[in-house]
């Protein structure tokens, strides 16, 4: 989700260009950056691969929007909101969509084309290009015959990268991996010791972190006295029934430190027993579902099922809340069950009641482990857009979670 300098200029939240925000930049004059360029029309530009070279440009630097129907006034300030006419407008969005597949490697993850309604012009319209920070740069363009090329966009120029300069930018991308998995273990590190552990229980913990970052200084502050609006929209995206919506009564934030912490726990000393979810400003997450997985034995075990409804509900949470905070690019996800000692998985799910009602202890032929973490990845507008999309997600973590236990399937229940 785009923050870039014309929002901050017009003084808009994270999101899409609106044409509000388009014509009030006409009237401050706000002028070009190194994430703002604005553009008349097609014909500034002929060359299809000057587009490509403009996309893998921004993506090279620190992403940002390209808007096609902004009339400059010569030194690079918005001057005429113009537009170009709505099948033209059209034509441009797929065109540029093709243009960033065919000619962009490897492809800027969350690269968003899209039209903006001009109501001042009717039957015209502007055409926005968002080009996130990548964690995939640098970004090649093809140029020549055989030959590729990386450009970068430094202030409102852009300048082709050098040998040096391509080092330190794949030595930057390795580096942001390792970020991301060192932020990951960190959010799960902060979490544990939230979590009551007391006796034999199973946590099923899920964390994640976006490549690209949402802006912490767009962020509302928690309000516990009110449902936290972000927190509402997870909980209507659940299924009927969902471990999160039981455990998780109302929608009301405790304040912590950058993030709104949610739990049944009240009032809440700093651990929780049921449920624990973090909603960080910057778009990370935290959160963990208890399984109440006991037993009188030195295990304890797990419903198949509750394993399965836990995951699933964490990652629609973070998904969710990262593209509503204005995170973008790749959503990275780490899961794991954190108990005191090893876990067994239950394939059958009036294993898990009989346990309840009757007390049962662990049968030993299920075999117990010691669960080790498993990570995935996936756009975050895919995750964010469609249920479908976060199933897929979920559901390879599950398999790398149950692929422990021996188990080959899902219950696919939900």
């Amino acid at each position: 989700m785009a923050y870039t300098s014309l929002h901050r200029s017009v003084g808009a939240l994270p999101g899409r260009v609106s044409a509000q925000m388009l014509a009030d930049a006409i009237d401050l004059g706000v002028g070009e950056a190194e994430d703002l360029d604005w553009k008349l029309d097609t014909e500034e530009t002929k060359d299809n691969r000057e587009h490509a070279k403009d996309f893998a440009a921004m993506a090279n630097a620190r992403g940002g929007i390209i808007v096609t129907g902004v009339r400059d006034d010569g030194a690079d300030h918005a001057a005429e909101l113009v537009g170009v006419p709505d099948d033209q407008a059209r034509r441009l969005v797929a065109s540029f969509r093709s243009l960033a597949i065919g000619l962009v490697r490897p492809y800027i993850p969350a690269f968003t084309v899209y039209s903006v309604a001009l109501p001042n012009a009717p039957g015209r319209s502007a055409v926005v290009v968002e080009v996130p920070r990548s964690s995939e740069a640098p970004h090649l363009v093809t140029w020549e015959k055989e030959a590729w090329r990386y450009p970068k966009r430094v202030g409102t120029d852009t300048v082709w990268l050098g040998e040096s300069d391509l080092e330190a930018a794949y030595g930057r991308r390795f580096a942001l991996r390792q970020d991301a998995q060192s932020h990951l273990r960190r959010l799960h590190d902060e979490l544990r010791p939230r979590l009551h552990m007391e006796g034999i229980a199973v946590w099923v913990v899920v964390t994640a972190v976006a490549s690209v970052l949402a802006p912490v200084e767009t962020a509302s502050t928690a309000n516990p006295s009110a449902a936290d609006p972000i927190m509402t929209s997870i909980l209507k995206a659940l299924p009927s029934y969902s471990l999160l919506g039981s455990h998780l009564k109302h929608a009301n934030p405790v304040v912590g430190l950058r993030r709104s912490i949610f739990t049944a726990h009240h009032p809440y000393v700093g651990q929780s027993t049921r449920v624990h979810i973090e909603l960080h400003q910057d778009g990370s997450f935290g959160g963990a579902l208890n399984g109440l997985a006991r037993t009188g034995n030195d295990g304890a075990l797990l419903s198949q099922l509750d394993l399965e409804r836990g995951v699933r509900n964490l990652v629609t949470a973070a998904a969710l809340n990262a593209a509503a905070r204005g995170a973008d690019g790749t959503l990275q996800l780490h899961a794991q069950l954190v108990s005191n000692g090893p876990v067994a998985l239950a394939e059958r799910e009036n294993t898990h009641h009989e346990r309840i009602d009757g007390g049962l202890t662990i049968d030993f032929s299920i075999p117990t482990q010691a669960p080790t973490p498993v990570t995935t990845e996936a756009p975050l507008d895919e995750l964010a857009a469609a249920e479908q999309r976060r199933d897929d997600v979920a559901n390879q973590l599950l398999r790398d979670l149950t692929h422990q236990f021996a188990v080959p399937d899902l219950l696919l229940l939900d």
